[in-house]
C-alpha cells in the first residue's frame, strides 16, 4: 500500500472516530435534554403578523433555556409558540378579552386575534422599562411601564387600530380597570380616570406599599405589604370609593404565618374578595361584614402537587402569574427532572406540563389541559404570565 493510500485510510478512520464521538454526543443530548427540544428551539420563529389566536384557549409568557416565548394552547393541548423579547428585567404580562390577546415587547405592543397579529410601535419607551401593569379597557388595553428614567402609559384602541402614549413622570401609582376605564390610584390624589387624551399626569404622586389593585363596581381594593415582617400574619387592605373619593383601611388577619411579602391576583366574585398569598387563595366578604378588622378564610391550596396527577404547581401567587376568570383561577403545573449542571447551563428538564383550574367557591382543583407537542425548549422553564380565553373560561 502506498503512502497516499495509508494517509487516506487514516483520514477515513479519523472521520469514523469523530462520527462515533458525534453520535455519542447526540445520544447524551437525547437522554438528558431530548432531541425534539433542541430541534424545536431552532424552529421556533420570532413573533410576526401571521401568528394569530385561531383556536387557542390559553396563552403563556415564559422563559426557557434563556429565550422568551409566547405560547398558545388549544383545547387538545397542542401548542404554537413564537419568540418574543422581554420588556426590561421584569416579566411581561398578558390580558385576554373579547378585543383579543394583549402583550408587549421592549419596543412594541401586540394585539392577537383570530385574523393574526397587529403590532403598535412605541416611541417613548425606554430600553430599561419594565412592565408594571396591563389592564383591559372598553376600547382595548392600557399598559403602565416604568424605569429609573420615568413611567409611561400606553393606550391601545383596538377598533381604531391606534396607540397613544403619555409620559407619566416619576409616578409609581397603581393601574387597574373599573367598568371599562383605566384608573390610576395614588396615595395623595386618590382615584383618577385616565385615557389617551389625558395630557397632565403630574398629579399622580408616588404610591408606595401597594402591589396589586382590583375594582368591582365603584370600589377599588388595594393590597399593601405584610405589617409584621417576622410572622407575616397581618396585612392592610385599602378601599377607595370612586363616587365619594373616600378611603379606608381594613386589617386582614391570617390564621397562620405566611411566607410571603405581597399579595397578587385579586378579584371579586359573588360578594367576596379573593386574592393569592403564600401559595393559598384567601377570601373575605365585601359587604357590611368587612369592618375595620377581619380574619381571612382559606379557600384553595395553590401549592404542592396537584391531586393524584403527579404534577407540581409552579404558578406561584404573584401578580400576573395566575389568571382569574368566572370564579376560577388558572395556573401551570409541571413535572420536571433535575439535570446535573455540569452537563449544561440548564438545571431542569420539562417532562410534563398542564394547565390547572381551581374553583374559588368550592375549593376543588383539577387539570384543565394536558400540553402535547411542546414546541419550545424544555430546559430551565420559568412561567411569567397566563391568560385564558374568556369565552372558554365561561364554559368551564
Amino acid at each position: 500500500m502506498g503512502q497516499g493510500d495509508k494517509t487516506a485510510k487514516r483520514g477515513v478512520s479519523a472521520l469514523g472516530a469523530w462520527g462515533i464521538v458525534a453520535l455519542v454526543g447526540v445520544g447524551i443530548w437525547a437522554v438528558f435534554f431530548g432531541i425534539p427540544a433542541g430541534i424545536q428551539t431552532l424552529k421556533t420563529p420570532p413573533i410576526s403578523e401571521d401568528f394569530g389566536l385561531e383556536d387557542a384557549v390559553v396563552a403563556l409568557r415564559l422563559d426557557a433555556d434563556d429565550r422568551s416565548y409566547l405560547v398558545l394552547v388549544n383545547e387538545a393541548g397542542d401548542t404554537r409558540s413564537v419568540q418574543v423579547d422581554e420588556r426590561g428585567f421584569e416579566d411581561s404580562r398578558l390580558v385576554w378579552t373579547e378585543n383579543g390577546l394583549s402583550t408587549g415587547g421592549p419596543r412594541d405592543e401586540y394585539i392577537l386575534d383570530a385574523d393574526g397579529l397587529r403590532s403598535f410601535p412605541l416611541d417613548i419607551a425606554s430600553d430599561s422599562s419594565s412592565e408594571r401593569a396591563r389592564v383591559a379597557t372598553s376600547e382595548g388595553f392600557a399598559v403602565l411601564t416604568g424605569s429609573a428614567e420615568g413611567a409611561q402609559l400606553a393606550f391601545v384602541d383596538v377598533e381604531a387600530g391606534q396607540l397613544t402614549e403619555r409620559d407619566a413622570g416619576y409616578t409609581s401609582a397603581s393601574l387597574t380597570s373599573c367598568n371599562g376605564e383605566a384608573v390610576l390610584v395614588s396615595g395623595d390624589h386618590g382615584v383618577r380616570t385616565v385615557t389617551g387624551e389625558t395630557e397632565d399626569l403630574s398629579g399622580t404622586s408616588p404610591f408606595t406599599g401597594v402591589g396589586s389593585v382590583t375594582c368591582a363596581g365603584d370600589r377599588l381594593y388595594g393590597w399593601g405589604e405584610f405589617v409584621d415582617a417576622e410572622d407575616h400574619t397581618t396585612q392592610t387592605l385599602q378601599i377607595w370609593d370612586r363616587a365619594t373619593g373616600e378611603r379606608r383601611e381594613v386589617e386582614i388577619r391570617y390564621p397562620r404565618e405566611l411566607f410571603a411579602w405581597m399579595s397578587g391576583t385579586p378579584f371579586v366574585w359573588e360578594g367576596r374578595l379573593y386574592w393569592a398569598g403564600g401559595s393559598t387563595l384567601w377570601s373575605v366578604p365585601v359587604g357590611p361584614e368587612l369592618g375595620e378588622s377581619v380574619t381571612a378564610t382559606e379557600t384553595v391550596d395553590l401549592g404542592g402537587f396537584l391531586n393524584d396527577f403527579d404534577v407540581e404547581i409552579i404558578s406561584g401567587t404573584g401578580e400576573g402569574v395566575l389568571a382569574a376568570a368566572g370564579g376560577r383561577v388558572y395556573g401551570v403545573a409541571t413535572d420536571e427532572t433535575f439535570i446535573n449542571p455540569r452537563r449544561g447551563s440548564a438545571y431542569d428538564r420539562l417532562d410534563r406540563m398542564t394547565i390547572f383550574g381551581a374553583d374559588a367557591t368550592a375549593g376543588d382543583r383539577r387539570i384543565e389541559l394536558e400540553l402535547r407537542g411542546i414546541d419550545f425548549s424544555k430546559r430551565d422553564l420559568h412561567v411569567h404570565a397566563i391568560a385564558v380565553n374568556p369565552q372558554w373560561a365561561a364554559e368551564r
